[in-house]
């Protein structure tokens, strides 16, 4: 039962809106209302114009937050053995990262679990998010636009976490590989907005 408990926990916690809240609370706006109405860090942050980066890293971290405390902590404060490997924290990570996107205070709608997912992967395997957070750096540097480098971290994750040990991948460490490849396929999943919105962008250039 403190299984259930502690991943039903992770679960409300990753789904607690930080940037909905927080934007509403200092600037009296819904952010649903703003840009791609997403309650991420990337939408929430275009309610401060100007101040936009400060605020987006501050949306970003409380994010993070979501999925690093589950994956890290809940295991000791709920009394569980964390010992016999990474399956816990995977769990109790995943259950996280399902609440920021299926939120259960927005009537399971929320964000696309990018900064919740790194929070996840800086807890179970921080050498593969290190890579995949290069990648999101180098693919932001070249398109300028966060979409892009979202999807180069769901590519990178995988790959760096079975290539970093391959021999453990699908063995010993096979939680986190299926963690990795789920997580990957569901971040291309929840930005099809984005995708949709690169396709009408596209069109319009073409009969411009």
């Amino acid at each position: 039962m403190s299984i259930v408990l502690a991943i039903l926990c992770a679960w409300v916690l990753g789904g607690i809106p930080f940037g909905l809240v927080l934007v509403r609370l200092l600037r009296g706006v819904d952010i649903r209302t703003l840009g791609s109405g997403n309650v991420g860090a990337t939408n929430a942050s275009r309610a401060f114009g100007k101040a936009r980066v400060p605020f987006f890293l501050l949306f970003y971290v409380l994010d993070f937050l979501k999925g690093y405390a589950p994956a890290r902590w809940f295991a000791a404060w709920f009394g569980l053995d964390a010992g016999a490997g990474p399956g816990l924290a995977v769990a109790l990570g995943a259950a996280a990262v399902l609440g920021h996107c299926f939120s259960p205070f927005l009537r399971l709608r929320g964000g696309k679990g990018v900064a919740t997912t790194t929070g996840v992967f800086a807890v179970v395997e921080p050498l593969a998010l290190g890579v995949a957070l290069l990648a999101f750096f180098a693919v932001l540097a070249v398109t300028r636009r966060v979409f892009f480098g979202s999807l180069a971290i769901a590519v990178a994750l995988p790959l760096s976490a079975i290539v970093r040990e391959p021999g453990a991948a699908f063995g010993a460490r096979w939680p986190v590989t299926v963690l990795a490849l789920a997580v990957g396929a569901f971040l291309f999943w929840t930005h099809r907005s984005n995708f949709a919105r690169l396709r009408s962008e596209r069109a319009a250039r073409r009969t411009a």
